[in-house]
């Protein structure tokens, strides 16, 4: 018979980094909550003891959260460009019906199911503008100018030493690199 504990994740998660991923899941990633705060705590005291090998489990975790994570923003993208086919073949559908509906001169149709109407569009009149935008009259031309600060700029003055009172050189932080 075989003894061994089925595995908790495809990167062997042990059991206390799967109860800190629960709780993690659970505070919506917050460290900060009182739960998860004391999870990380005593995670940490527990350092001494076996550093190597608390810091693999802490690596796997992170990697199984971040492999997670890249499965999920793949599988949005392909269920929206599924969403986007979806959409555009009801407009396409929608829009032979209307031509159906013109074509045959039908204001109101019901059905068992559905009521089918040719309506109007409302709002203002759509406006069909003939040639590129540089050949328009100027009073038919809007221009919108988009402010914001050159940081560029600003750090190049800063790193030569001039003293700004609006921005000053931050320090640089750390992070933590897994390989």
């Amino acid at each position: 018979m075989n003894d061994t504990k089925p595995k908790a994740t495809i990167y062997d998660i042990s059991d206390d980094m799967a109860a800190l991923e629960s709780l993690l899941w659970e505070s919506g990633g917050d460290i900060s909550t009182p739960e998860a705060a004391a999870a990380v705590a005593a995670w940490e005291a527990e350092l001494e003891a076996n550093l190597h090998g608390k810091l693999d489990a802490y690596g796997r975790l992170i990697a199984e959260i971040e492999a997670r994570s890249a499965a999920r923003l793949a599988e949005s993208k392909r269920l929206a460009a599924l969403a986007k086919v979806d959409q555009t073949a009801a407009d396409n559908l929608r829009e032979r019906l209307r031509f159906v509906f013109e074509q045959r001169g039908l204001k109101k149709v019901d059905t068992t199911t559905f009521r089918f109407a040719l309506a109007a569009n409302g709002g203002k009149p759509a406006v069909d503008i003939h040639g590129d935008v540089a050949d328009l009259p100027a009073w038919a031309v809007k221009r919108e100018t988009l402010v914001y600060p050159d940081r560029d700029a600003i750090r190049a003055r800063l790193e030569a030493g001039e003293a700004l009172d609006f921005a000053r050189l931050m320090e640089r932080t750390n992070r933590i690199s897994i390989k």
